[in-house]
């Protein structure tokens, strides 16, 4: 991720669709956008807006768009990536507004993460009094090509 694109503002858990491609992304970008258009169905209420995909997370399947008829809107949508036009609220709408308003919405979900991580808390292990929070024994999260994802390195909040 090029450090001078706003993107980088988000953290190293973002990839930068419009960079030079990060060494630990796997994703094809061109299929960000089509699937995006793909599963926002007449009911949603981003059908028939025009959307620029400008990244994606790492860790899930959150893509960051810029919206083209106001260029300064910007939108987090979580894709479903079932290859087909959705139904209901899907893909959710995370976060929406001003450039300020999505670091607001990161900053809110970093400190969230924070609050619920016990202090003294290896992430990479288990907790002080023994509790696994490693994952281990889970279904490892995987990414829309279906390979498993490692977890991304937050930015400090």
């Amino acid at each position: 991720m090029k450090e001078t694109s706003v993107v980088a503002e988000l953290g190293d858990d973002w990839c930068d669709v419009t960079a030079d491609r990060a060494e630990d992304c796997d994703l094809d970008h061109l299929a960000l956008a089509a699937e995006l258009s793909t599963e926002v169905h007449p009911a949603h209420p981003f059908f028939g807006t025009a959307l620029e995909v400008i990244a994606h997370r790492l860790t899930n399947d959150d893509v960051l768009c810029r919206h083209r008829a106001t260029p300064s809107r910007y939108s987090i949508l979580h894709l479903t990536w079932s290859h087909r036009e959705e139904i209901g609220g899907c893909p959710t709408i995370d976060a929406d507004g001003e450039w300020r308003h999505i670091i607001a919405y990161e900053n809110a979900v970093d400190a969230a993460l924070s609050e619920s991580v016990p202090n003294g808390t290896d992430l990479s292990g288990s907790a002080p009094n023994g509790a696994d929070l490693s994952g281990a024994g889970r279904k490892p999260e995987r990414g829309p090509t279906g390979q498993p994802r490692e977890a991304a390195p937050r930015r400090p909040s």
